[in-house]
């Protein structure tokens, strides 16, 4: 009997990533624009909107106390997502070692980043209620793209369970 294998298998030496050349450098091209607007000083209103999904404000309802903690704790968070998308680097490349639950982790980690910021993008909703895109993008290469990674990160979820 023939079963469906998928994108992220558990093994004994820890978790493979299996896709294609083209797959892969596909999320590694991503992972390296996620870098770049991660590390790019310009202080671009775009950039800091696509953006918005991975730094959430953490208080709302007090810009002083806002302030504060983006002072003390932004550069550590843009560290642990940089950190992250060497983990793809290392994850995708040829003749890669199998990740530990860490590295799947954070694998996982960049994978929702990139499909958060194609989220915003694309305006995706969370409401049950309505669609889940725009009229007229449910077709698009960016949305084709947002299905893809969430596909690939519901795999890591399954690896892990």
């Amino acid at each position: 009997m023939s079963r469906f294998r998928g994108p992220v298998r558990s093994t004994r030496k820890g978790f493979e990533i299996a896709v294609d050349d083209d797959e892969a450098a596909l999320i590694r091209r991503l992972a390296g624009e996620l870098r770049q607007l991660l590390t790019d000083d310009a202080d671009d209103e775009h950039a800091r909107a696509l953006l918005i999904r991975l730094f959430p404000t953490a208080y709302p309802d007090d810009e002083e106390l806002e302030e504060e903690y983006q002072r003390l704790m932004r550069e550590e968070l843009v560290a642990s997502k940089l950190a992250a998308l060497d983990v793809v680097d290392r994850a995708l490349a040829p003749g890669a070692d199998p990740l530990d639950d860490a590295g799947l982790l954070a694998f996982m980690q960049s994978v929702n980043s990139v499909r958060l910021i194609l989220g915003t993008m694309l305006e995706v909703s969370d409401d049950p209620d309505a669609d889940e895109v725009r009229a007229g993008l449910e077709d698009s290469p960016e949305y084709a793209l947002y299905s893809y990674l969430s596909w690939l990160l519901e795999h890591c979820v399954r690896a892990l369970s």
